[in-house]
């Protein structure tokens, strides 16, 4: 009679341990599915540079003559864009938050 009563200890021990394992195995689920997005992301952002890796932007700049360097420097047109870009990228990231609405 004795086996029995560790037999019943033993797999009550199983369902404790087994009962304190699932928060366990959720949280181990959502960090996996966390780490497939941003896993995802990183393999799209690469293809999103690697469809830019040909065009050579350096010799869009150096093309620009001196003068009209200098009148847009004189503009604040690289802080404008640079501001606008900001601001662009901002809008986008706040469009992605569930809250708010696309479109808006």
């Amino acid at each position: 009679m004795e086996w029995l009563v560790s037999l019943f200890n033993i797999i009550i021990s199983f369902a404790y341990s087994s009962l304190l394992s699932i928060p366990r195995m959720f949280k181990d689920l959502f960090f996996w599915i966390v780490e497939q997005f941003l896993g995802f992301a990183e393999w799209l952002g690469n293809l999103i540079l690697s469809l830019f890796a040909p065009i050579d932007v350096s010799q869009y700049l150096t093309s620009i003559p001196p003068n009209v360097s200098w009148v847009f420097m004189q503009l604040g047109l690289p802080n404008c864009l640079f501001i606008i870009g900001t601001a662009i990228v901002i809008r986008l990231t706040l469009q992605l938050i569930p809250f708010t609405r696309f479109g808006s």
